[in-house]
């Protein structure tokens, strides 16, 4: 018997319940599978960051928004979307 037939046997006498434990933790497998291949594709478009520069970006992000350097967020949208015809 192969090892596919072997788990399908075993799986036929279990009650509900484990199957449905399995079928969950399956999909949990799948979800971060997903996940990580997420944080690959992202991984490959921006570079991981420091604390450092995450702390010099948001001090950056925080002074030109005390200088008036900031658009309210429907604003941006709106540009965005008339600029690219969304």
């Amino acid at each position: 018997m192969s090892t596919l037939q072997n788990t399908i046997s075993m799986m036929e006498t279990l009650p509900e319940t484990d199957l449905i434990k399995i079928q969950n933790f399956t999909k949990k497998l799948s979800q971060r599978r997903e996940l990580e291949t997420a944080d690959e594709a992202v991984g490959r478009f921006l570079p991981p960051k420091s604390r450092e520069d995450i702390y010099r970006d948001l001090e950056i992000s925080r002074q030109q928004a005390a200088e008036g350097k900031c658009q309210e967020m429907g604003e941006a949208l709106a540009e965005i979307r008339a600029k690219y015809g969304l």
